[in-house]
């Protein structure tokens, strides 16, 4: 699952239990006595008060979900390991796509070599040369495919250096929610169009500190 999603449904369980809680409470004022006998009487007054109850109720619960803000982008710069990780990474990735890129002009040339020669050669030859042009614009397609195809080279290398670090600070967020109380957790850095938080409720260094790292 996504860094971003994982983020925004890290308490559901918490959200689940309030949705609950307000579905028990407003049974029991459906069903009280009182309110039954408005409806009996089809009281305008009584419906009236029945969906301002219901209104008040959901504004007090919205109003008790507490929020925290984490900066990702932040954390992992703050982190040597994925630091390191990542540049890894880069490195192979760059590596990797020069051998594509010189694949790719190995079989442009031929293409370009063949286009003006073509004319010159007898048909045997042009076959034959074809066969080159189309056997070398394949080997362009199955490199780019084995280095950054799906579960490709650079896949892997992903999965094998920064997988383990983003689950281990997924995990370090949500821990650290659950034990904290917070309804939600919103990834500043990640374009969910946070247009201003209050700082206090930035959490970043508090995450840096559980993986134990020195903050500023």
């Amino acid at each position: 699952m996504d860094m971003k999603v994982k983020l925004y449904t890290l308490c559901s369980r918490n959200r689940q239990s309030q949705s609950e809680t307000v579905i028990r409470m407003n049974k029991e004022f459906l069903f009280h006595p009182y309110t039954s006998s408005l409806y009996k009487g089809k009281s305008k007054n009584g419906i009236h008060i029945f969906f301002t109850f219901c209104f008040l109720l959901f504004a007090f619960c919205t109003a008790a979900q507490r929020y925290a803000v984490v900066d990702v982008q932040y954390i992992k710069s703050q982190w040597p390991e994925y630091h390191k990780a990542d540049t890894t990474v880069k490195l192979e990735a760059f590596k990797w796509e020069k051998i594509v890129d010189s694949a790719k002009l190995y079989a442009d040339s031929l293409a370009h070599r063949f286009d003006a020669e073509q004319y010159m050669l007898n048909d045997e030859l042009k076959q034959k040369r074809k066969i080159e042009v189309d056997n070398a614009n394949k080997r362009v397609i199955y490199l780019n495919t084995h280095y950054f195809g799906y579960q490709g080279e650079l896949f892997k290398e992903r999965e094998r250096l920064i997988q383990p670090l983003q689950n281990k600070l997924y995990n370090t967020i949500q821990r650290m929610a659950l034990s904290s109380g917070w309804d939600y957790v919103l990834d500043k850095s990640a374009g969910t169009g946070l247009l201003y938080s209050d700082p206090k409720l930035d959490k970043s260094d508090l995450i840096l500190k559980e993986l134990g790292l020195a903050t500023k």
